[in-house]
């Protein structure tokens, strides 16, 4: 079986682009496979996060919210809206029987909802061993020549009052790829002076790799820009540097290595 991707757990503060960027990642999975894409959240979105396939402005990706939503693509990723941790259990309990075929890619949207009437981390800790093997499930059924199901969790940081962080702690046992989400200053991006653009710092780290950054430019008008910063030890020459051209920004930031 191809090698398969490692599950990878996406934090964040609040308004961080938490949303759009996994669902950027199942655009992304289903516009390069056949195979659909399960997308679990608490409730639909209210409308489609900034998407579209990349443009061709050197040296970033731009995505335009509606340029590359093909019908046939949109149509690959299937949105379930479990709304409260007993739906969600019982849905993943039931998918192997309620899904034709198996997934490339499963993502789970604010799992802190899920776990916000949880009476301690143990029951965060089955959720996320339950996730796991869910993957683990539809990867062994899919074909000798497909990579395994990928799995991308998204989970608020704990409140400045440590609410939920034992929870995070055993979160993150299950997850050694983790993305993290910085809010960055705001700044202008209009000509005109209107409108305001967001700046979030994305931060990878995975284990048999260098850590990565990317920051994040979502445009008052939907549209995302994804550019790659240098390592803090690049000498600021070409020799030396292992970040991916900005062609290669996007699989790199949401399909993650399972290995080195």
């Amino acid at each position: 079986m191809a090698a398969s991707a490692a599950p990878l757990l996406l934090l964040g503060p609040a308004a961080s682009g938490r949303s759009a960027l996994l669902f950027r990642a199942a655009l992304a999975a289903a516009s390069s496979s056949p195979d659909r894409v399960l997308f679990l959240a608490p409730r639909p979105f209210q409308r489609l996060p900034g998407g579209g396939e990349a443009g061709a402005a050197p040296g970033a990706l731009q995505v335009r919210r509606g340029l590359s939503l093909r019908g046939c693509h949109l149509q690959r990723i299937q949105f379930l809206y479990p709304t409260s941790l007993q739906e969600l259990l019982q849905l993943l309990a039931s998918l192997h029987d309620i899904l034709p075929s198996s997934p490339s890619l499963m993502v789970l949207d604010s799992l802190e909802e899920y776990l916000g009437s949880c009476p301690g981390p143990h029951v965060a800790a089955q959720l996320a061993a339950l996730l796991l093997d869910t993957a683990h499930h539809f990867g062994q059924k899919r074909s000798l020549e497909r990579a395994g199901c990928q799995l991308i969790v998204s989970m608020k940081f704990p409140g400045e009052a440590g609410d939920g962080a034992e929870q995070l702690s055993a979160i993150q046992r299950y997850f050694q790829a983790q993305c993290w989400l910085q809010l960055e200053t705001q700044e202008n991006r209009n000509s005109d002076g209107q409108g305001v653009a967001k700046l979030v710092r994305a931060h990878l780290s995975q284990p048999g790799t260098e850590d990565q950054e990317w920051m994040l430019i979502f445009e008052p008008r939907e549209e995302m820009k994804i550019s790659p910063v240098p390592c803090k030890s690049d000498s600021g020459t070409s020799s030396g540097s292992n970040k991916p051209p900005a062609a290669e920004v996007h699989h790199t930031l949401f399909w993650t290595s399972s290995g080195p």
